[in-house]
């Protein structure tokens, strides 16, 4: 399975964004974890993914009775796939750590910092894509998570715009 992540595109979607995403080639599920919620259909029908997952932002209070923090099994992996501003991730990791280890996740997914991650800590991947548009890490970027039946890969993909 691959899977497209993506987070902070705050309502802008750039036709350049598109066709950097589309060298990556086809996705089987696109996860956007927020801020701008709706724009996770908008970017999986320019992409034509059929599969999406996504969660509100801090930036998504119109979104009313939206879960704002996911818990999926995917492909026998454990996700939580969240925002992050109510763990506090700007200021750091610590409690949603505690989150992931009380739920046993395996990845967890987020956003709101606007600055890329991809790192184990404790066993449990943490994967923030950065933000697409307004990165505070220097790049537009996002991610991708391939799955298969033995393991799994996970890496940032700058994006050129």
């Amino acid at each position: 399975m691959k899977i497209l992540v993506m987070s902070d595109s705050h309502n802008v979607i750039l036709n350049s964004q598109i066709e950097d995403i589309k060298k990556e080639g086809v996705f089987d599920l696109l996860i956007h974890c927020g801020d701008k919620y709706n724009d996770a259909e908008k970017f999986a029908e320019k992409l034509h993914i059929e599969k999406v997952l996504n969660v509100p932002g801090n930036c998504d209070m119109s979104i009313i009775g939206k879960e704002s923090i996911i818990i999926q099994e995917i492909e026998g992996k454990k996700f939580i796939i969240t925002h992050g501003h109510t763990h506090n991730v700007k200021l750091n990791l610590n409690k949603l750590k505690d989150y992931a280890k009380k739920n046993k996740a395996d990845i967890v997914l987020y956003g709101h910092t606007h600055k890329a991650q991809n790192e184990f800590i404790d066993n449990i991947l943490y994967f923030n894509p950065g933000s697409t548009i307004f990165p505070k890490d220097g790049r537009a970027s996002f991610g991708v998570i391939e799955i298969t039946k033995d393991s799994f890969n996970s890496r940032i993909v700058p994006l050129d715009n």
